[in-house]
């Protein structure tokens, strides 16, 4: 859908590699210690290290409301600085 498309390409946007999937999340390449920055600013993504073949720069995101979306790329452009 276009919600996806438009996570996918804004996620590209803050110079992140994404896998492009048909599930409901997005499974992107990020700095190692990039979740637990997130989580310092009340944000989560779900590490991917322990997926066969990842290892702890991989990192999952669902697709949620525009909103959602919006508040978390927000967050991550910060963290990404």
């Amino acid at each position: 859908g276009l919600g996806d498309v438009y996570k996918r390409q804004s996620l590209r946007s803050l110079g992140l590699r994404v896998l492009d999937g048909q599930a409901n999340f997005l499974l992107f390449k990020a700095p190692e210690d990039f979740g637990e920055r997130l989580k310092e600013k009340g944000a989560v993504v779900r590490g991917c290290a322990n997926y066969p073949g990842l290892d702890n720069t991989w990192y999952r995101t669902a697709v949620r409301t525009p909103e959602e979306n919006e508040k978390l790329l927000k967050i991550m452009r910060e963290v990404l600085k």
